[in-house]
């Protein structure tokens, strides 16, 4: 299992060293190295998730329920920062709140928002639980995934706490899908309302 996290920790650092200008198969030659840590890991869900609690029936309408709460109130809160901090030079709020693209971003993301909650979450943090205690376990989850965001620092500070509310909803609930769509929809939204950019535009140039 160390072994297993160190690997992670490596692929992460990779990943983090090779922001800037990171030519495109770095990317497809992380999201393969996932792909198959997920084939190969599957059939040992239970042994690593043994020390959680077991979800409830209702478990899976919960972690809805709960996901649609912090996401609103995030959403809020990024609406706030949207006016607080709009560069002169940049698009108009209503620009930026009106703009469609931002829901067809955040239907593209989802699958590469699933793929990085299997691996945080599922992976990573139910191997952590075997190490160490659950809130540790929790904190350690959430810095490393705002860590590989660096170093877009508000992003990382957005991802930290994202990434500690999402650590807490799926060890009760173990629901990941409820995950993913929050976390591509506050995703999206950081994008269009807070920093202005076009994600659609941005990847039809790439």
């Amino acid at each position: 299992m160390t072994w297993e996290l160190a690997g992670i920790g490596a692929a992460a650092a990779l990943f983090v060293a090779t922001f800037r200008g990171r030519p495109p198969y770095v990317d497809f030659a992380l999201a393969a190295a996932a792909v198959a840590l997920i084939v190969t890991s599957r059939a040992r869900s239970h042994r690593f998730w043994g020390l959680a609690p077991e979800p409830r029936p209702d478990g899976r309408r919960q972690a809805w329920r709960a996901c649609a709460t912090f996401t609103a109130a995030a959403l809020v809160a990024l609406a706030i920062a949207a006016v607080a901090f709009t560069p002169p030079d940049g698009p108009s709020l209503q620009q930026r709140f009106l703009n469609w693209h931002l829901l067809l971003a955040a239907a593209l993301y989802l699958p590469w928002a699933l793929l990085q909650q299997y691996i945080f979450q599922f992976y990573w943090f139910g191997r952590w639980l075997h190490l160490v205690p659950m809130p540790l376990a929790v904190a350690l989850t959430a810095v490393a995934f705002a860590a590989v965001h660096f170093p877009r620092w508000p992003v990382m500070l957005v991802t930290l706490v994202a990434g500690t509310v999402w650590s807490l909803c799926y060890y009760r609930w173990r629901a990941l899908l409820p995950l993913a769509v929050s976390h591509a929809l506050l995703g999206a939204t950081l994008h269009y309302w807070v920093f202005g950019r076009d994600l659609l535009e941005t990847w039809l140039q790439r």
